[in-house]
């Protein structure tokens, strides 16, 4: 009876040892220092550590899952996932609202400059170099009528009928690969018309 209940007590034994290690060193050479751990609190107590929340997003992310309770369950049938990420798994998890509140909050500045200072690590380390800069090209079309296809109106490709919501926009037809593309004349004459 007691072995039995002491097997049940090692918490590694519920996930695989490879995935200890992925977690283990992922956390290892990530370098949080930017964010703040703890935020004092005037009302309460100070709650979780921001870097074990931190971390359990990346969980998250590395587990592909869409939703923060499939988050939440994951942690709490990985007890040992939960403690590399820096949560005291003798107390209860983070509930849902929990997280929901640190992502809402979490600024976007500390965002980049988190991932800058992993881009230098690793440069640093000689994994990556800055001899080739890569582009993200992938247009992003406005959402607007004009580059609807189903759409019939007048001057639909003319680079001067910017919607009113967004001077910025860009319009216009795009290729799906590059060896294929074909300028669209702006001032294409319109034969659609007939003169009486």
């Amino acid at each position: 009876m007691y072995q039995r209940q002491e097997i049940f007590n090692i918490i590694e034994l519920f996930t695989s040892q490879k995935l200890i290690n992925f977690y283990t060193k992922i956390f290892d050479n990530l370098d949080l220092s930017i964010l703040p751990d703890k935020i004092p609190s005037k009302y309460g107590p100070n709650g979780y550590s921001r870097h074990a929340l931190f971390r359990a997003f990346i969980v998250m992310k590395c587990e592909k899952f869409a939703k923060i309770t499939d988050l939440k369950d994951f942690l709490e049938n990985n007890l040992i996932i939960a403690q590399l990420c820096g949560f005291n798994i003798l107390k209860s998890l983070p509930s849902y609202s929990v997280f929901q509140r640190f992502i809402k909050k979490l600024s976007n500045s500390y965002l980049k400059e988190i991932m800058k200072n992993q881009v230098n690590i690793l440069k640093e380390l000689g994994f990556i170099d800055n001899n080739f800069i890569s582009v993200d090209a992938t247009p992003v079309k406005a959402n607007t009528k004009f580059n609807n296809p189903k759409c019939f109106a007048n001057n639909k490709f003319s680079k001067n009928n910017h919607p009113s919501s967004d001077k910025d926009c860009k319009l216009g037809v795009h290729t799906a690969n590059n060896s294929m593309n074909v300028q669209v004349l702006e001032d294409k004459p319109n034969n659609s018309k007939k003169k009486r």
